[in-house]
């Protein structure tokens, strides 16, 4: 892989997470009612942002195949690309349909579905599937990029705005937080043991620039974590208290938040495009 393919690879690997994690959180913030249903018709243009990125994964994957940027209209390399990602494509396109039906039609079961079509599509292609035995680690990649998205969206509907009402941020930090503190842990304990597997042991976390890339991973989404625990503890109490610098002061962690979650995701974009397991 050149230089070249290699960031195009990695930088539409990047734009494909975001936002489908973004798609996926929003989603499930609409079904769990932690922002107005209203709100969630915002996946239909973001689903449709989705569907085009995973395009652009498949050519690019098609490019990096062939050799050079020139081949990413080989048709003959794109069958066998099409073969490595046909359920993955058909997943991620039935949770782009679903997606941007749930919002006009405003239903949440459509959400949830949505939501859970899109986390399954990362379990159906990818690191955890060219395992020599995968057994249920493409599962539980999926339930970790469910969790994720629901804690990567935190930061766009907790966001305190003036023209929104204390009561209402009240009301959704509560909610936000009612499934937080069990789904989050969880998301923490399922990361650990997937590096764990792909990277071969703890000596291949520690030994390989795959490893390490997976270890950057965990302590950016530690930070995150630590940001999200003070929210829970520090930042709600400010609000009922002093709700103006609460409100700064949850427009901060929210930010230094969502700057780690960035950086998770970018972590994970460069370790499977750039890098990869050398176990498999």
């Amino acid at each position: 892989m050149t230089d070249l393919i290699g960031v195009s690879v990695s930088v539409v690997q990047f734009a494909y997470y975001v936002s489908a994690l973004l798609v996926i959180g929003l989603l499930l913030h609409g079904a769990l009612k932690v922002t107005a249903i209203g709100f969630a018709s915002a996946p239909v243009v973001l689903s449709l942002i989705v569907a085009l990125l995973y395009a652009a994964r498949l050519l690019a994957a098609n490019a990096n195949l062939g050799g050079s940027l020139g081949a990413v209209g080989n048709t003959d390399t794109f069958l066998w690309v099409w073969r490595a990602h046909q359920a993955q494509a058909l997943a991620v396109a039935a949770g782009c349909l679903l997606a941007a039906g749930s919002a006009l039609l405003r239903r949440r079961p459509l959400m949830v579905a949505a939501a859970l079509a899109l986390s399954a599509s990362f379990g159906l292609a990818g690191h955890t599937r060219g395992l020599e035995a995968p057994g249920a680690f493409p599962w539980l990649s999926s339930v970790h990029v469910l969790i994720a998205g629901y804690w990567f969206a935190a930061p766009v509907t907790l966001w305190p705005s003036a023209k929104r009402p204390v009561e209402e941020l009240k009301r959704r930090l509560s909610l936000f937080s009612t499934t937080a503190q069990i789904a989050v842990p969880l998301l923490f304990v399922a990361g650990m043991i997937l590096a764990w597997r792909l990277a071969g042991g703890w000596n291949g976390l520690y030994g390989s620039s795959y490893g390490r890339l997976l270890l950057a991973k965990l302590i950016f989404a530690s930070l995150a974590l630590a940001l999200g625990a003070a929210n829970k503890i520090w930042v709600t109490n400010q609000i009922r208290l002093t709700p103006a610098k609460g409100m700064a002061a949850l427009r901060l962690t929210l930010s230094a938040e969502f700057l780690a979650f960035l950086a998770a995701v970018a972590a994970i974009a460069i370790a499977t495009t750039a890098q990869g397991p050398e176990n498999l």
